[in-house]
């Protein structure tokens, strides 16, 4: 039987070519391309396969290599589950028997009387007693601070005897209403005040005021260093502006000039004005931030209050004050 190298079927004939590609077949003997099945792999095949391949070799996993190689416990670390012996049980029981005659000992001895006390335990008493006794005395001797503040002063304008006083005139009015001191100023381009009668050089000064009515630009604050007519004047207005002038022989003299701040609160509403001065320095502030720090020394001393002014301002009738409320004043000179 011949079969094509080239396509591998059978061929019918024999001839030098293939019957179904054509390929050259050569002449001679001829390997069977398909290598024969053996009864091992033929499953319909009739023959009795025998329990065991006969020519096949033997399959062998791989080689490991011996357990000393990888871990050689010590022979202390295996745990011994073996029951004690003779020497083990004796020494068991002598240490519970030695145990036994402790407990009684302790149980039956008899107690010493609650008076008497050992040496260590009058050393233990004595020791304590004077260490109470010394601390007691290191508490009692640390002297008391003496303040170093000078005068103080304070008013929450509810008593009308507390020395401001009450004025009423054309242009000006001043008195005390319902916990509050109140400051009318009805004069054109004019300005009035009221001071506390103090005179300091360093000292803090801090006061609520609120703009009731009257035009926007009318300026109130607080008014310090007053000495002879010369004095400085910390003021805002309801327009959210802060400025800080300075009045020296008939003359004023813009230290800080009109300036727009988002620490003001605009309006008819309350703010809170302070100031502190030490030495040639005055440091300024509102609703308790510092807003400005300036330098000066035209003034050294004088006296702290209140101040309201009345600008001129198209849309307003000379008769329309400004009315201001003061309340809440603090006073405190520092000692230099």
């Amino acid at each position: 039987m011949q079969v094509c190298p080239s396509c591998g079927k059978e061929q019918k004939t024999h001839s030098n070519t293939c019957e179904y590609c054509g390929a050259v077949i050569p002449v001679g003997k001829q390997d069977p391309l398909v290598e024969p099945i053996s009864p091992y792999d033929d499953l319909f095949s009739d023959d009795i396969i025998p329990d065991k391949p006969l020519n096949r070799p033997e399959i062998k996993g791989p080689v490991l290599p011996p357990d000393d190689e990888f871990f050689e416990p010590e022979p202390e670390s295996k745990p011994n589950f073996s029951f004690p012996g003779h020497r083990e049980l004796m020494f068991i029981g002598g240490i519970a028997l030695a145990g036994i005659i402790i407990i009684m000992l302790l149980v039956f001895m008899p107690s010493p009387p609650p008076d008497s006390l050992t040496v260590g335990d009058e050393f233990n008493q004595t020791s304590v007693i004077e260490n109470t006794s010394e601390v007691t005395e290191e508490t009692t001797s640390v002297p008391t601070m003496e303040s170093s503040s000078g005068y103080s002063f304070s008013d929450g304008f509810s008593n009308k005897e507390s020395g401001w006083g009450e004025y009423t005139s054309d242009t000006f009015m001043r008195y005390y209403s319902q916990g509050e001191y109140h400051m009318i100023q009805k004069g054109e381009d004019m300005l009035d005040k009221v001071l506390l009668g103090e005179d300091a050089k360093n000292f803090e000064v801090e006061v609520k005021t609120r703009l009731d009515s009257g035009p926007m630009t009318g300026q109130y604050g607080i008014i310090f260093r007053f000495s002879d007519d010369d004095h400085y004047l910390f003021g805002i207005n309801g327009r959210g502006w802060f400025t800080v002038t300075k009045h020296v022989d008939g003359k004023v003299y813009e230290l800080i000039p009109l300036t727009e701040t988002y620490i003001l609160n605009k309006g008819y509403v309350t703010n809170k004005l302070g100031v502190k001065t030490e030495g040639n320095t005055m440091s300024l502030y509102i609703n308790g931030k510092m807003v400005r720090a300036i330098s000066d020394t035209s003034i050294t001393h004088g006296d702290v209050g209140f101040f309201v002014a009345r600008l001129s301002e198209k849309g307003y009738v000379k008769e329309q004050g400004v009315k201001v409320s003061f309340d809440d004043f603090s006073y405190k000179e520092l000692t230099s």
